[in-house]
């Protein structure tokens, strides 16, 4: 009986974190963190989860793969850091508490580490996983309808109706429906670009390359996958997260390079089959380089064809090929194309890294040293005077600046290395014969391809969507190694 409590509550509390996902900026969590806008409501079940379960799970921290060893350096690299910080000497910020801000920083990190270890350490079969996306598609496809409403009353209407704005003040502290771009669930449309091309879009297009669903059912041969697959793609471009596309735009980039070198042998035999004289006289390099030049362009049309669309549906976009066309300077372009104030920061970000380059400046503290760092041509764009009535510490809004700021060249070499075992970890096992376990290394290989352009738009740890797929990707690692164990000591 109590092992059928036990569980019955596992499954809840996993159906639950997952269902809760999409939402990143619960109200409730939002003022108990002090105004935090990153406050997923996922963290509910997932503190409940660490609570019961974590103790049941403790002789796994044993066991942990050694992918994980850059990641722990990593955190005790950041502690060293922020501990050091204190003997360097801060410019002055309002009333900006360094002590809590640093606090902050670590408590948006052991969030991210939470998602990922939970992740890891409380999945422990197969089937487990196979639940787990299940309940990503269920989630999953009730975000992409309540961002598709949102749509459709935008397109139709030109407005929202009031009681879409009361629900969305409910689930999000923003409160905020944006126009002629869906938000979905999240705090705002980036938000929600994020998650899709982290999580949701990853996990639905590994399974439609890979022809799997954790679904039985298919619709003349479509499956819950395919179909959500393209709604995502839908949604993505409706929130106009343009760096979310690129990022999309990127994975589907390595999917295809994956393919090509197998679509341009079958084009090419094709082509120089029984009956076809005229290709089979030609030099067989010159007749691969056309086939390769023509699919590349092919690509290249589809991407510029999108491209035109964005610029007619963003009107952030609208000048793109003007600018384009006009020699401007890189931060004059970034200006026109309305992410000037991204890149100023960026550059804030770096300025600070090359004065302290071994060990940054501790986590959170990148912020202090904004106004005497910031480059002339960032106090022309409206973010950086917030900091003249704002005692909020400005961000360099890209994880990776962030990481060589405040952490240094030492706790970015950790952390990217963390990123590239992980990657090794899902070639080896890409070639796995178990389905779900192959869907799941190309998910995480695509995410990691994604999170290479997502890094330069988002800087938070909090966002659980990575850290869920890196937890799963390890578990998957585990249960493999262990089955490959288990099999060579039975023949033994």
């Amino acid at each position: 009986m109590l092992q059928r409590l036990n569980h019955f509550l596992y499954q809840v509390l996993w159906a639950g974190l997952i269902l809760l996902l999409p939402i990143t900026s619960l109200p409730l969590l939002s003022k108990a963190a002090g105004g935090s806008m990153v406050a997923p409501a996922s963290v509910l079940p997932l503190a409940i989860l660490l609570i019961v379960f974590l103790p049941l799970n403790l002789a796994r921290l044993r066991r942990l793969p050694r992918v994980v060893t850059p990641l722990l350096a990593f955190v005790l690299l950041a502690v060293l850091s922020s501990a050091l910080s204190f003997f360097i000497e801060f410019p002055l910020f309002r009333e900006a508490n360094r002590l809590r801000n640093m606090l902050s920083g670590f408590l948006t990190l052991g969030v991210g580490l939470s998602f990922f270890f939970a992740a890891l350490l409380l999945t422990d079969s197969e089937d487990r996983l196979a639940f787990f996306f299940k309940w990503v598609n269920i989630g999953g496809s009730i975000a992409l309808l309540w961002a598709g409403m949102q749509s459709v009353f935008w397109y139709m209407t030109g407005d929202y109706p009031d009681w879409m704005g009361r629900i969305q003040s409910l689930i999000s502290s923003s409160g905020n429906l944006y126009i002629r771009r869906t938000t979905g669930l999240a705090f705002e449309p980036s938000w929600l670009g994020h998650q899709l091309v982290l999580f949701y879009l990853p996990c639905w297009l590994a399974a439609s390359f890979r022809r799997f669903s954790v679904f039985r059912w298919r619709l003349w041969g479509i499956s819950a996958e395919n179909i959500l697959l393209a709604g995502g793609v839908v949604i993505l471009v409706l929130s106009l997260a343009r760096n979310a596309l690129l990022s999309f735009s990127l994975s589907v980039g390595w999917l295809i390079l994956l393919t090509t070198a197998r679509l341009a042998g079958w084009i090419h035999q094709k082509l120089t089959g029984r009956g076809s004289r005229f290709f089979s006289g030609l030099p067989a390099s010159l007749l691969k380089t056309c086939i390769w030049l023509v699919i590349f362009g092919g690509y290249a049309a589809i991407l510029l064809g999108g491209v035109f669309v964005l610029t007619r549906l963003d009107p952030r976009m609208a000048d793109l090929f003007r600018v384009i066309r006009n020699p401007y300077t890189p931060l004059e372009a970034a200006n026109y194309l309305f992410f000037g104030e991204r890149v100023a920061f960026w550059i804030t970000g770096l300025q600070i890294f090359g004065q302290y380059p071994l060990l940054g400046v501790g986590l959170e503290n990148a912020g202090y040293f904004f106004p005497e760092k910031l480059p002339l041509f960032g106090w022309t764009v409206v973010e950086s005077h917030k900091m003249y009535y704002s005692s909020a510490l400005p961000n360099t809004l890209s994880l990776w600046i962030r990481l060589l700021s405040e952490t240094g060249i030492i706790g970015f070499s950790l952390f990217v290395s963390f990123l590239y075992l992980l990657w090794n970890t899902a070639r080896f096992l890409s070639r796995d014969a178990h389905p779900l376990t192959a869907t799941l290394a190309l998910t995480a290989q695509l995410t990691l391809v994604a999170l290479l352009v997502e890094g330069m738009s988002v800087d938070t740890f909090a966002f659980p969507y990575f850290w869920l797929i890196f937890g799963w990707l390890l578990t998957a690692f585990v249960l493999r190694t262990k089955s490959n164990s288990d099999e060579l000591s039975a023949h033994g």
